[in-house]
């Protein structure tokens, strides 16, 4: 058994006995970022064309540094349709990869001022082009993504409308949420350079219809973890 004395009351905790023992108040923070920082993107994609190719990569995050250490806590995905789909599809979705040994990539629109969640916190290591998102079709590919995704989305199927003979539309669905729980002993995707994330497109898509994907990003910026 080991005992905790407080800083200022003098009460001592017990710690690895059964019964008997004082309560432990803990207040939880984020990743210690020492002179680094933490940061958040949020964008949305142009208006995704119809019959986007299945695999099409919509969003890449590229960490380059060679020291340091990128921890990502979040990804998020939404879709939503914009104009309505006239065909149905089975598996309307989209997955999420880690990427290793990146060296190719480009297209879409750039990145380049992910915004500090503190004033005080330094300007993010990341290059200008190294986080890119798809403006009407897909961008150019990372490469070499992991065999398995490590997050995928859930959503409806798109179907025909018995009275009025088109599909249904689901807004915002699907959703993608990469959320590893720390806490719960889930391990977040540390990067380290040259390796990153893709967010990808599952099937093609119908012959018509259209919509946007609006992907959100939280990571922190350490020197070790």
């Amino acid at each position: 058994m080991a005992v905790i004395e407080g800083s200022t009351t003098g009460t001592l905790v017990d710690v690895g006995v059964a019964d008997g023992q004082s309560a432990m108040f803990t207040t939880v923070k984020p990743i210690p970022w020492g002179l680094l920082g933490h940061y958040r993107v949020t964008q949305a994609t142009g208006t995704l064309a119809a019959a986007l190719a299945a695999s099409a990569q919509l969003f890449t995050f590229r960490w380059t540094d060679a020291t340091r250490l990128c921890v990502v806590t979040n990804v998020k995905a939404v879709f939503q349709t914009q104009a309505l789909f006239t065909a149905g599809t089975a598996d309307f979705g989209f997955d999420l990869f880690k990427a290793t040994g990146i060296s190719a990539g480009g297209g879409g629109t750039a990145i380049a001022t992910p915004s500090k969640m503190r004033a005080t916190m330094a300007n993010t290591l990341l290059a200008a082009t190294d986080v890119r998102i798809a403006t009407t079709g897909a961008l150019t590919a990372l490469t070499v993504l992991d065999t398995n995704a490590i997050e995928q989305s859930v959503g409806r199927t798109q179907r025909t409308n018995p009275t009025a003979g088109t599909e249904e539309q689901f807004v915002n669905i699907p959703t993608l949420n990469f959320a590893p729980n720390v806490q719960g002993g889930e391990y977040p995707l540390v990067l380290s350079q040259n390796e990153g994330f893709v967010l990808r497109n599952r099937t093609i898509w119908p012959a018509a219809g259209t919509g946007n994907l609006i992907v959100t990003v939280n990571w922190a910026e350490v020197t070790n973890y």
